[in-house]
């Protein structure tokens, strides 16, 4: 990143402290994907905003590179959604964590990140309707793999036992607001697709 000013528009996935005055916040941004930038944490007198909390959807203007610096400091942000009632429901965090997690691992090389983020700006909002949140997670797995080219379907989903091809495919096609999913199940099948995205891909799914 040179010149300036430099827009990053997208949402916030990790933060770490950088020195007693700034957090580096990672954010999956919708043109260079994964990227980080500095926040100035606010002074005791200074009336600066907090910085922002995690998934959150930002816009975020930042000054020019200084020399020797790789990563960028903010001038200015605006939240455009915030998702802190994820914080409310610890099993929905945990999923929302995982894909923090997921897109840190993937996120950097991606041709067009743009389709990821609304990918991962629709699981967010998912959250607010799932009674199952791993079924949200489930979902954005299946959809990320497919829409990367990759035989997820073919390769994954038409080699599972029927029960389970039959539960993934009630799952992927219906609501996550639906009731009546088996909890138990689309665990079993969240873990099974991590081990066939490990196994047979380059993506990586901790």
């Amino acid at each position: 990143m040179s010149g300036g000013p430099i827009e990053l528009s997208g949402v916030a996935l990790s933060s770490d402290p950088a020195g007693d005055r700034f957090v580096r916040i990672r954010i999956f941004d919708q043109t260079l994907g994964l990227s980080a930038a500095l926040f100035r944490l606010p002074g005791k007198k200074s009336g600066q905003s907090a910085p922002p909390d995690l998934f959150d959807d930002l816009e975020c203007q930042l000054n020019p590179l200084r020399s020797g610096s790789s990563i960028p400091f903010v001038a200015e942000y605006q939240k455009a959604r915030s998702y802190r009632e994820l914080a409310r429901k610890p099993a929905h965090f945990l999923s929302a964590s995982e894909i923090a997690r997921f897109y840190l691992n993937n996120g950097s090389h991606l041709l067009d990140p743009r389709p990821r983020l609304e990918l991962l700006r629709t699981a967010l909002d998912s959250f607010s309707r799932s009674f199952v949140p791993k079924v949200v997670l489930l979902k954005l797995y299946f959809c990320f793999a497919r829409d990367e080219g990759l035989p997820v379907r073919e390769s994954w989903l038409s080699y599972l036992p029927q029960v389970l091809a039959e539960e993934t495919r009630r799952a992927l096609s219906r609501p996550v607001s639906e009731e009546g999913l088996d909890a138990n199940r689309i665990e079993e099948l969240v873990e099974s697709i991590k081990l066939w995205m490990n196994a047979e891909t380059e993506l990586r799914v901790e």
